[in-house]
C-alpha cells in the first residue's frame, strides 16, 4: 500500500491535455480580466482629472460671463415692450413641457400598439 505522499493515478493523454489547456484559457481569461481592470482604473483617473479640467474652464467662463455682463449698459425699453417679451419667455417655456409630455405619450402609445398586436 502506498503512503500519503506516494499516490498516483494514471490519467489518459486526451483527459490531460483538456483538462491542462482549460487551466491555461482560464489563467489566461483571468489575466485578460486583470488587464482590463487596470485599464479602467486608468481610464476612471484619466476621467476625473478631465472633469476637474473641465470644471475650472467653467467657472472661469461664468466668471467672464458675469464680469461682461456687468459692463453691459442695461437697456431702456418702454415697460410695455419688457412685458411683452417676458410672456414670450414663459408661453416658449410652456410649450416646451407640453411638447415634452406630447412626445412622451405618443412613444407610450407605440409601445402600447406593439404589445397589444
Amino acid at each position: 500500500m502506498a503512503t500519503i505522499e506516494e499516490l498516483y493515478i494514471s490519467i489518459s493523454p486526451e483527459s490531460y491535455k483538456l483538462n491542462k489547456s482549460n487551466v491555461l484559457m482560464g489563467q489566461a481569461d483571468l489575466l485578460e480580466s486583470l488587464k482590463r481592470l487596470y485599464n479602467l482604473r486608468v481610464l476612471a483617473r484619466q476621467k476625473h482629472d478631465l472633469k476637474k479640467k473641465l470644471h475650472k474652464l467653467f467657472t472661469v467662463v461664468l466668471s467672464d460671463v458675469a464680469s461682461i455682463q456687468n459692463k453691459m449698459p442695461e437697456p431702456k425699453l418702454p415697460k410695455s415692450i419688457q412685458k411683452v417679451e417676458k410672456t414670450k419667455e414663459k408661453a416658449k417655456a410652456n410649450s416646451s413641457k407640453y411638447q415634452d409630455i406630447e412626445d412622451e405619450l405618443k412613444l407610450i402609445s407605440e409601445k402600447l400598439r406593439e404589445l397589444n398586436s
